[in-house]
């Protein structure tokens, strides 16, 4: 009967050690093996329309915002009119990292800079275009946005069809 009793206590102790080894690898490969994450916040930048959560595509004339938070790290994803609004993800923003395609941006007349504005857009695959601008600062007759492109630091008209924010590549 001892001897039944001390296999039993051994087996158990076997046992307890696989949970807690399984356990740990679940809870290390969770995020991967699961939906990843959510985003921290998810809005409309006109704030005339409900909860962003209730659409499955962004509305006529609005910007769809995610706001996702790592640490100390944020990244924006940016969807217009017609865009379809996810809502389950199984990746991040924060898994490419994203070229920076301009080293200043805004207007010399007005002396507008938008470059730390449109840096929290620096997100794989989203286009800063003007209906982003347009939400974000008046425009006037004034008004020439210009930047700085990275690399041969040209200083280029902003184009009317945006600027894709790339993957960086070493």
């Amino acid at each position: 009967m001892e001897q039944a009793i001390t296999l039993l206590m051994r087996f158990l102790q076997y046992v307890s050690m696989v949970y807690v080894t399984a356990r740990a690898t679940w809870k290390h490969y969770r995020p991967v093996l699961m939906d990843v994450s959510r985003p921290h916040k998810r809005y409309f930048i006109d704030n005339g329309l409900d909860d962003a959560t209730t659409y499955d595509r962004v509305p006529e004339d609005q910007v769809y915002v995610e706001e996702w938070v790592q640490g100390e790290n944020k990244r924006w994803v940016v969807k217009y009119e017609g865009d379809v609004i996810p809502h389950s993800w199984s990746t991040t923003p924060f898994e490419k990292n994203p070229k920076t395609p301009w080293v200043w941006v805004g207007d010399r007349e007005t002396e507008i800079d938008l470059t730390r504005t449109f840096n929290r857009f620096l997100t794989v695959g989203n286009v800063i275009t003007l209906d982003l601008v347009l939400k974000l600062i008046m425009v006037t007759e004034r008004t020439n946005l210009i930047y700085i492109e990275s690399g041969t630091f040209k200083e280029l008209k902003f184009p009317g069809d945006g600027i894709t924010i790339e993957e960086y590549v070493d």
